[in-house]
């Protein structure tokens, strides 16, 4: 062998395999039958990295590969027993992500209050911020309990006003300081956007508000593509349409303060058209899933350019919602199973059918297919006489059957091309997965479930 074709064989596997990252999470009571997960974050959708780290004892380590964006990535650490038998929501934490190994030490139970930053300059800026930002916050919100509280006429409540003024100055001189500090950092960009508008302490409560959601945008740029890799867009702008929603008003008046709060938010995104187009497609979603049907047809009368798609898209998303309703009758198919064999919709003869469109990368449908196997043990379905239909609308067909190899998806299993763009995705107006239809014997629609406990609710109702 000449020394050429050694060197090669040495290189080989650094010629093969990019580079990976670490991320090694030390949690203090981490459960023992939990299933840890990594994600990566993009406008407001999670898409998995890791599901099988090394887990021993309290260690978590998971590897991130090297072409994953800088931004925020969410570690999913596994149920809490409360919440694993109230059908909660796993205990997660988000940190940062800027092409370096990453580890951070916590509790399970509270992991961003006990978070410590063992190795990572992004974390150890961000999550130092957020400690002395939450500190502020505190103060601030103990501060405005006083002076709503406590008679104006006293020296303490003026004491108070002064005390509320004077850490709102502290706050964006903070925020400032420490964004000059770490200008380049991903964890500076963040924290240029936490500034709040500025409000006096003795203000009515009404002007107050008045002020902050006026004020709101204006501290603030939507023009970094970066960000769109964090929960930082999306949550700024479901913050800002959440001040127009009156708890108190009815679905139609408050489908129109959405609607008023859209056209303020809509042109403050054209500073970058490729955020503007995310965001809204981001927010057609979060219309879709709550039905505000008025809302999407004014995004359709006045924004069509800013989302990226025709006229025509939207007008047939809008008309497609409207025939997958609650009582409307479903489209029939025929689709392939996991053995090859044709099944019919129609054909199916049970007084229940449950309808699921999945997708392998999706990991809201990895939780729901976590937890459908054991209601299925429990005889769940059979004892409510309901029949599942589990349709995977991956592009690859072997990530389906790879899937189906390795989890047991014990209901009647099948695949269509396309994804989104097959025909049987475009007749159920499909736009994100996992889509639930709860169908009865004459293919009627009896509800839409988005999550296991609204599936569970459904279903028990029968």
């Amino acid at each position: 062998m000449n020394k050429s074709t050694l060197l090669l064989l040495l290189l080989f596997p650094l010629l093969t395999f990019g580079k990976e990252y670490e991320v090694k999470l030390h949690v203090s009571g981490l459960p023992a039958n939990g299933k840890p997960a990594l994600l990566s974050i993009y406008n407001g959708d999670t898409y998995l990295i890791d599901s099988v780290p090394q887990v021993k004892d309290s260690v978590i380590i998971f590897h991130v590969p090297e072409k994953t964006p800088t931004g925020m990535l969410r570690a999913v650490l596994g149920l809490s027993t409360y919440a694993r038998y109230s059908n909660g929501q796993p205990t997660m934490v988000n940190f940062l992500f800027n092409g370096e190994d990453v580890e951070l030490a916590m509790n399970f139970e509270k992991p961003d209050q006990t978070m410590q930053v063992v190795r990572s300059k992004e974390n150890r800026i961000y999550f130092d911020f957020l400690r002395s930002d939450m500190a502020f916050l505190r103060k601030l919100g103990m501060l405005e309990q006083v002076i709503l509280n406590y008679p104006d006429k006293d020296d303490f409540y003026k004491m108070a006003v002064d005390y509320y003024k004077k850490y709102q100055i502290q706050r964006e001189k903070f925020i400032d300081k420490t964004y000059n500090q770490n200008k380049n950092s991903l964890a500076g960009k963040i924290i240029k956007t936490k500034k709040l508008p500025f409000t006096e302490g003795n203000m009515a409560p009404a002007t107050r508000d008045s002020i902050f959601k006026s004020g709101f945008l204006t501290t603030f740029e939507f023009n970094d593509t970066t960000l769109l890799y964090t929960d930082i867009y999306t949550d700024k702008v479901m913050q800002f349409i959440e001040m127009f929603v009156d708890r108190k008003a009815s679905p139609r008046e408050n489908e129109n303060n959405i609607i008023r709060a859209l056209d303020i938010l809509v042109p403050r995104l054209d500073i970058n058209p490729n955020i503007q187009q995310h965001l809204l497609q981001f927010l057609i979603t979060g219309f879709e899933v709550s039905k505000l049907e008025n809302v999407l047809a004014h995004i359709s009368s006045n924004y069509l350019q800013q989302c990226g798609g025709s006229k025509a898209v939207i007008e047939r998303r809008l008309a497609g919602y409207q025939k997958m309703a609650v009582g409307k009758t479903v489209p029939d198919f025929t689709v392939m199973d996991i053995q090859n064999n044709p099944v019919n919709l129609y054909n199916l003869l049970s007084p229940y059918r449950l309808i699921i469109f999945w997708h392998t990368d999706c990991s809201h449908c990895q939780v729901l297919l976590d937890e459908l196997p054991e209601l299925t043990k429990q005889e769940f379905f059979k004892k409510h006489q309901v029949q599942l239909i589990g349709i995977s609308i991956d592009d690859n067909r072997e990530s389906w059957e790879k899937f189906s190899a390795d989890h047991p998806l014990d209901w009647i299993n099948t695949h269509i091309d396309g994804g989104f763009d097959n025909e049987i995705s475009a007749a159920y107006n499909l736009f994100a997965t996992p889509s639930m239809f709860l169908i009865d014997a004459d293919n009627t629609i009896i509800a839409k479930p988005t999550t296991i406990g609204e599936l569970k609710k459904n279903i028990s109702e029968l």
